[in-house]
Parts: C-alpha cells; sequence; structure tokens
C-alpha cells in the first residue's frame, strides 16, 4: 500500500512538472514569435527606405508617430506595427543614410520588449 501511495506522488510531481514545462514553452514561443515579428518589420521599414530615399527624413519617428503625419507610407507601417505587436511603437532617427530603427511592444504583465536595427541607405 506504502508503495502505491508513492508512486502516485511521484506521478503527480512529474504531471505537474509536465505542465510548467508546457506552460514555459508556450510563454518563449509566443515571444520568439514577437522578437520575429519586430525584426520583419524593421526590415520592412528599411526596404521602404531603401526604395524612397528622396524622402527619407520623412520616416523619422517618435514613440508618439511620424515626423510628417501626412505621409502616408510612414502612417501605414506604423499601423502594420500596432495591428501586429501588442502595445507596439517605434522609433526612428535618421541622420543623413543612417538609420536607427527601435521597435518596441509589451506583452500583458510583462516587461517592455525592443529590437533594435542600424542600417546605412545608400544607392
Amino acid at each position: 500500500m506504502l508503495e502505491a501511495l508513492i508512486s502516485i506522488l511521484i506521478f503527480s510531481i512529474s504531471i505537474l512538472a509536465l505542465v510548467g514545462l508546457q506552460a514555459a514553452m508556450n510563454r518563449n514561443t509566443v515571444e520568439a514569435k514577437y522578437r520575429a515579428e519586430a525584426s520583419y518589420l524593421a526590415n520592412q521599414l528599411v526596404g521602404q527606405m531603401w526604395s524612397d530615399q528622396p524622402n527619407l527624413a520623412k520616416y523619422a519617428m517618435t514613440a508618439a508617430g511620424c515626423a510628417d503625419a501626412g505621409y502616408a507610407r510612414c502612417t501605414a507601417w506604423r499601423a502594420n506595427l500596432s495591428a501586429l505587436l501588442p502595445g507596439g511603437n517605434a522609433v526612428v532617427t535618421v541622420a543623413g543614410t543612417s538609420v536607427n530603427i527601435t521597435v518596441n511592444w509589451q506583452l500583458q504583465d510583462q516587461p517592455v520588449r525592443s529590437y533594435q536595427l542600424t542600417a546605412t541607405i545608400t544607392s
């Protein structure tokens, strides 16, 4: 009888450990998905900037929005960012041909995560 109780205890502890492992895997998968989305969005913006070099300065933005709020390509990218990342925003600085993009997002009850990309846009 004692061996049966001990085996049930060991089995119960192992099931709880598997449930905890599954929860950790799900959390890490979600975080990896958002990191990949942030990387994709930053690279997408660099591609847009590269194809639109005469208007490079119009892509500068703060966390509040695009510097040139009327520039459709910037506002469309920003809307896509907000749709794909929870609490997503970006800071883009443009200095000549040098561009620094920082994409931020925040999951519920988690610290702010960020992805940073620096590129030089030349023809």
